[in-house]
């Protein structure tokens, strides 16, 4: 597990600073009002929730095949919730820059289950071929 997770960890590293140099150089180019102050902050976010959850996956699944599904599920239902209450409530405090803040976090989510999903995926190969 330890050489899955160190393997996951520096390839989400690498993704992270490509998304955010993408991302700093996307802000350049398009108007003020569809910029939210808090972009790098959601960035850090995705990162560092996503490490967790594929380290907690990792460490709930291992020698126990058969309860990854399930617990793939679980945390996936958990953090679509917590996005959503996140997502609310920020919007509830900060109208003004509501539209903004969904759109980068809509994008970010995107990008990082994206990116989640093939890790799950070549992590589930590597098990099959073991």
């Amino acid at each position: 597990m330890q050489t899955i997770f160190k393997d996951f960890l520096y390839k989400i590293i690498v993704f992270t600073l490509i998304v955010s140099i993408l991302e700093f150089g996307l802000y350049t180019l398009i108007p003020e009002r569809f910029i939210t102050s808090t972009w790098p902050y959601i960035i850090i976010f995705f990162f560092g929730f996503t490490l967790f959850m594929h380290h907690h996956l990792l460490k709930a699944t291992q020698g126990k095949p058969q309860k990854f599904i399930f617990t793939f599920m679980m945390f996936t239902t958990i953090k679509i919730l917590l996005y959503l209450a996140l997502i609310l409530i920020y919007v509830l405090l900060n109208r003004a820059d509501a539209v903004a803040f969904i759109m980068a976090f809509f994008v970010n989510y995107f990008l990082f289950t994206l990116f989640e999903i093939i890790a799950v995926l070549k992590f589930l190969q590597q098990e099959k071929t073991d």
